[in-house]
């Protein structure tokens, strides 16, 4: 009871682990492989943690670790704890949808963030245009470089007013910059509107966002002037933006940029040196944790290991069962693979495991029939993209490293 409510708490520690982990009983070599900056010796069985408080400790130390190493990597201080959230933006969705499911399409950045108006400081509407200054609130880690942003407006169209259906207008966008309380508009973009329906425009604000985030500041103002041309009479209505700060076609702010600190490379090479384990590291194993099989059974396993090789299969990871669910908006359920199976040449007695071990080994010590303990190891991971909500941002990670397994043997 002690253990599970330790896993339970520590919930963030299991993603990362049902992601990376072959079923392994394998003993590593002494070629310690090292999970960032962090060396992790893991040895642990479930009868044992049980019997000793010190594994509790230990287990409750891994854990921590692993759940840092996680939100570090997506630019988290903690835990998020979103008691409510609203649904993300369509393009949102859409961009997450075109990444995850169509591995040829690649993002010219890996990080896509999205930002709701935070206020809408001052309108002004006349016969011919209407004015808006929109305020939001921008933080983008420094070890991130913008490659681009831009501001999407949905237009409205108010036809109460007007004789003809036919709409058209200028729609301008400037970065707001205050010197003594006075704002200085400084020009961005402008596109030109027309027809019968609302629609999606898009407008390239990269400088102003640049500009931003060098300055420091968090709360900033872009400007939309909407210079109307509709033919015919006219008492009001026209073409306008939708500026409520809590419709999902209220205006927002999408940025992209890269994360200068992503190690593409990293759990291929944190794999490399991982081998697979004689059968008889496989029985030291065994009886380590207690196992109640007796050496007798030895020949019998050693048949049974040439028809049972070391491959891939599939192990399915839902957020909602580890309690992500709330702030991890897609995927929802994903296939992270394991490895399954046994090596019949000779192994080694100490590895640290790689973080797909790790996450294998915490699910099978939650659940043993969900992923079986096993002899082979991934010898090459696969990313993910991920979609998670914190604090009112939507962000997509194009590339979470190291989350699936690609190809498993023995190494």
């Amino acid at each position: 009871l002690e253990l599970e409510a330790t896993m339970n708490c520590l919930f963030p520690l299991w993603i990362s682990l049902m992601v990376l982990t072959g079923p392994c009983r394998c003993k590593p070599l002494n070629g310690v492989i090292k999970m960032r900056e962090t060396e992790m010796q893991f040895q642990i069985s479930k009868q044992d943690s049980s019997e000793d408080p010190s594994e509790d400790l230990n287990l409750g130390g891994l854990l921590e670790n692993v759940k840092d190493e996680f939100l570090r990597l997506l630019n988290l201080s903690g835990v998020p704890h979103e008691h409510s959230r609203t649904d993300p933006p369509h393009f949102m969705m859409e961009l997450y949808n075109r990444y995850a499911m169509d591995k040829s399409s690649t993002p010219r950045s890996d990080v896509i963030r999205s930002f709701n108006i935070q206020d809408v400081s001052h309108s002004k509407r006349n016969s011919s245009e209407t004015q808006h200054l929109l305020r939001f609130n921008l933080s983008i880690p420094s070890h991130e470089e913008i490659t681009m942003a831009e501001l999407r407006l949905f237009t409205s169209l108010d036809h109460s007013a007007m004789n003809h259906n036919f709409m058209q207008a200028t729609i301008k966008v400037y970065d707001v910059e205050y010197h003594e309380d006075q704002p200085v508009l400084h020009f961005l973009s402008a596109k030109s509107t027309e027809g019968k329906d609302p629609t999606w425009e898009v407008f390239e604000v990269t400088d102003a966002i640049k500009r931003w985030v060098k300055s420091g500041q968090t709360t900033n103002t872009l400007g939309v002037r909407v210079e109307r041309r509709d033919t015919g009479a006219f008492e009001g209505g026209g073409i306008d933006i939708s500026i409520s700060v809590k419709n999902n076609s209220s205006a927002v702010l999408i940025v992209f940029s890269d994360d200068r600190t992503s190690d593409k490379t990293k759990d291929t090479d944190e794999l490399k040196d991982m081998i697979a384990h004689e059968e008889e590291s496989f029985v030291l194993s065994e009886q380590n944790n207690k196992s109640t099989s007796s050496v007798r059974d030895q020949p019998r396993r050693k048949r049974h290991a040439k028809d049972n090789y070391c491959r891939r299969t599939s192990l399915r990871v839902d957020f909602k069962e580890i309690g992500w669910d709330s702030w991890i908006v897609a995927p929802k359920v994903y296939d992270a693979f394991e490895c399954k199976g046994l090596c019949s040449y000779p192994l080694t007695d100490d590895v640290t495991p790689s973080k797909h071990a790790i996450i294998q080994t915490l699910v099978n010590l939650n659940n043993p029939n969900k992923a079986e303990k096993a002899c082979c190891v991934p010898t090459k991971l696969d990313p993910i993209t991920l979609m998670y909500y914190e604090s009112g941002i939507f962000t997509v990670k194009h590339f979470y490293e190291g989350m699936k397994v690609a190809e498993c043997g023995c190494r």
